[in-house]
């Protein structure tokens, strides 16, 4: 460490003192070579290559999906908090009308009057920020909707306690009277019947759709997809920043509501994407300024 340039770490030199480029600690990282880097050599293709592929992956890095579930109910038939051996958990009405699997492997959710199981699994930590996302298929084929009334929240993700939840999918009524038809419903934190649910086109309840779901923590907003990919516009979008922050600790299927019958929830993925950090920021910006400044001296 030089006091000269302020406590900064720089690359060892083991070069001649012509044309140098110092690299601050902030832009090292495990696969930077020990070396000096030489602004006389910038027309060389492995300097111009190795900082622009190592900008790449710095910025691929900050945008990694890390998997916190994969579930597929690969479970005997029977009451999933059961056969699931604690895996998830009940969290509301515990032992009435409980979640079932089924014998294709698929959990069966139930809404209705009394009291019913409301279950959730843990994510393996607290998220206070990045974004969570999960996507899971919904089969109707079997089961039934309301064909009147407002929708009734089925998942979401849920904070420590039994009713903080953020990102509710709804199963809604069709747009017309119609038993081969729903729709899928998304709110940050409304209840049932709340005036702000948006809901997507009438679905074919014969199909299996599969449903995206992405929540962001700090922002408090969510967006959904309906049988399309996270790269593409969202179906739904709640802008709206929920009431209040929660701390994310796991995801929740619910059962109470209104009347509706053998929704089965399979495939169930979450995942996580961070925020990058201050400094993580730093290194791809510089790592992407010097690649570029050789790109252009090679020109």
């Amino acid at each position: 460490m030089n006091p000269a340039h302020g406590g900064h770490r720089f690359v060892a030199l083991n070069r001649p003192a012509r044309g140098k480029i110092r690299l601050p600690a902030c832009l090292r990282f495990p696969c930077f070579p020990p070396r000096w880097i030489s602004n006389t050599d910038s027309k060389s293709p492995m300097n111009s290559r190795f900082f622009l592929l190592s900008a790449g992956a710095l910025i691929a890095a900050s945008s990694v999906h890390a998997q916190l579930i994969s579930e597929s109910f690969t479970y005997s038939s029977g009451n999933l908090t059961t056969v699931s051996s604690g895996a998830w958990a009940a969290h509301s009405g515990a032992g009435s009308n409980p979640v079932q699997v089924n014998a294709g492997g698929a959990a069966v959710l139930a809404g209705g009057s009394g009291t019913r199981e409301d279950v959730n699994r843990a994510l393996g930590s607290t998220y206070v920020d990045g974004v969570l996302t999960a996507s899971f298929t919904v089969d109707l084929s079997l089961g039934s909707v309301p064909t009147t009334g407002t929708g009734t929240y089925f998942f979401h993700f849920k904070d420590g306690s039994n009713t903080g939840f953020r990102g509710r999918v709804y199963l809604g009524s069709p747009s017309v009277a119609d038993t081969d038809l729903f729709r899928i419903g998304l709110e940050n934190d409304a209840s049932d019947g709340g005036a702000s649910i948006s809901y997507t086109s009438d679905l074919d309840r014969t199909e299996v759709h599969t449903v995206t779901i992405s929540y962001d923590v700090a922002a408090r907003t969510s967006k959904l997809w309906v049988n399309a990919p996270t790269s593409g516009a969202a179906t739904l979008q709640d802008s709206t920043p929920a009431g209040s922050f929660l701390e994310i600790t796991s995801v929740g299927f619910r059962q109470a509501g209104h009347t509706y019958s053998g929704l089965a929830v399979d495939n169930l993925v979450v995942t996580y994407t961070p925020v990058p950090e201050p400094e993580e920021w730093a290194a791809i910006v510089g790592a992407g300024l010097i690649g570029f400044a050789l790109w252009r001296r090679r020109r």
